[in-house]
C-alpha cells in the first residue's frame, strides 16, 4: 500500500475509534490500536483536528488524558455500502423466519439509521443495489418445526438484562402446571429452542429456562447485583450445548464422506482435528452435555464412532436400540396385517 494511502487508512481508523468511544482513548491506546508510535498518533490527531475540528478531551481523574470525537462527524467521513445495508436487512429477514420479529425490528431500525447517515445522492444510488442483492441472494425460510415463544417475552427479558432487574414469571412444568419463580437473568441462548440463563436469588448455580414455557413474565423493576463470572462465555465455555455438565474428554472418529464434512463443523471451541492416513478424521474436544452430543451425533449415522467417553458411546447405543425396537415392532405388525 502506498504511504499516502496507509496514512489515510490510519486516519480513518482513528476517526472511527474516536467516534465509537464514550470514555475516550489515551495516546497509548491509540498507539496499540493502530500499531504505530506516539509521534505518528500525535500527527494524525493534529490532521484530524485540522480537517474535522471536533476532537475533545474527556474529563477524567486519571493522569493520562483521554480523547474522543462526536460520532456525528463520522457521517461525513465514512459511507455505508449497499452490501453492508443489505446484510443487515438479510439478517432481519432471517430473524423473522426464525420466529423472532422483535429482534428483526431492532435490526431494521439499525438499517434505517444507516440509511439516514447517507446523503441523498448516495442513498439514491444505493437503494437499487440493496434490493438487487436481497433478490439475488434469495433468503429461504428455514423449513421444519420451531418453538413458539409467547409475545413480549424476549423484549421483557432483554430490558431486564440491560437493567439487571429481577423478573417474575409463571413457568410451566412438563405436565403443564404453572409455578411462580423470581429469577436473576444473565443471558439468552438461541438455537433450535431459545432459553434464558438465570439464577434463583439465594441459589448458587445457574439453570436454563425455556422461553416457550414462560407465562405472565414481568420485569419487577427491582435491581440485583450481577454475580462475578456469571456471563454467557464463562458459564457455557465447557458445554457442548445449553446443558451444563462437568466437561469430559470426547474423541470421535468420522469415516467416509463425513470425514470431510466434519472438518467444516465447529463442534466445540476446544476441538482438535486429526486427519488420518486412511481418510478418516479423529476429532477431540472437552465438553459436557451427553444428551445434546448424542442427539447431534445421531445425524451422522454409522459414519461416526464414539471412541470415548464410554458414557457417550453407551448413550448412542441406547438411542439406536430404542429406535430399532420401536420401528421394527411396527414394521413387523404391519407385515402381519398385510
Amino acid at each position: 500500500m502506498p504511504e499516502r494511502h496507509e496514512k489515510l487508512a490510519q486516519a480513518l481508523g482513528l476517526i472511527t475509534a474516536l467516534a465509537a468511544t464514550r470514555a475516550g482513548l489515551t495516546i497509548a491506546e491509540m498507539q496499540a490500536d493502530l500499531g504505530c508510535g506516539r509521534r505518528t498518533v500525535e500527527r494524525l490527531l493534529a490532521a484530524i483536528r485540522q480537517a474535522c475540528g471536533d476532537i475533545e478531551e474527556v474529563p477524567t481523574d486519571q493522569p493520562e488524558k483521554r480523547w474522543r470525537m462526536r460520532p456525528s462527524r463520522l457521517v461525513a467521513t465514512i459511507r455505508m455500502t449497499p452490501e453492508e445495508i443489505a446484510e443487515v436487512e438479510a439478517a432481519a429477514r432471517r430473524l423473522v423466519d426464525d420466529g423472532l420479529p422483535a429482534r428483526a425490528a431492532t435490526l431494521r431500525s439499525a438499517a434505517n439509521k444507516l440509511r439516514a447517515s447517507m446523503d441523498d445522492a448516495a442513498r439514491r444510488r444505493a437503494e437499487p443495489d440493496v434490493e438487487a442483492l436481497l433478490a439475488a441472494e434469495g433468503l429461504a425460510a428455514r423449513p421444519g418445526p420451531r418453538v413458539a415463544v409467547p409475545p413480549g417475552v424476549i423484549e421483557t427479558l432483554r430490558q431486564a438484562l440491560l437493567a439487571s432487574h429481577l423478573v417474575r414469571l409463571d413457568y410451566l412444568t412438563p405436565q403443564g402446571v404453572a409455578r411462580q419463580h423470581v429469577l436473576e437473568p444473565y443471558g439468552l441462548l438461541y438455537g433450535a429452542r431459545p432459553y434464558l440463563l438465570a439464577v434463583k436469588p439465594g441459589k448458587a448455580d445457574v439453570a436454563v429456562w425455556r422461553l416457550d414455557r414462560m407465562r405472565g413474565l414481568a420485569d419487577t423493576g427491582q435491581a440485583f447485583a450481577p454475580r462475578p463470572g456469571f456471563d454467557i462465555p464463562t458459564l457455557m465455555k465447557d458445554s457442548f450445548g445449553i446443558w451444563r455438565e462437568p466437561p469430559m474428554q470426547v474423541v470421535l472418529r468420522f469415516t467416509g464422506t463425513a470425514a470431510q464434512d466434519a472438518l467444516d463443523w465447529r463442534f466445540h471451541a476446544t476441538q482438535v482435528a486429526e486427519p488420518q492416513p486412511d481418510g478418516a478424521l479423529i476429532l477431540r474436544f472437552s465438553a459436557g452435555g451427553i444428551e445434546e452430543m448424542a442427539a447431534h451425533l445421531a445425524q451422522w449415522g454409522a459414519m461416526v464412532e464414539v471412541l470415548s467417553p464410554e458414557r457417550l458411546r453407551s448413550r448412542m447405543a441406547q438411542m439406536g436400540e430404542a429406535l430399532v425396537k420401536s420401528h421394527a415392532t411396527r414394521i413387523d405388525s404391519a407385515s402381519v396385517r398385510s
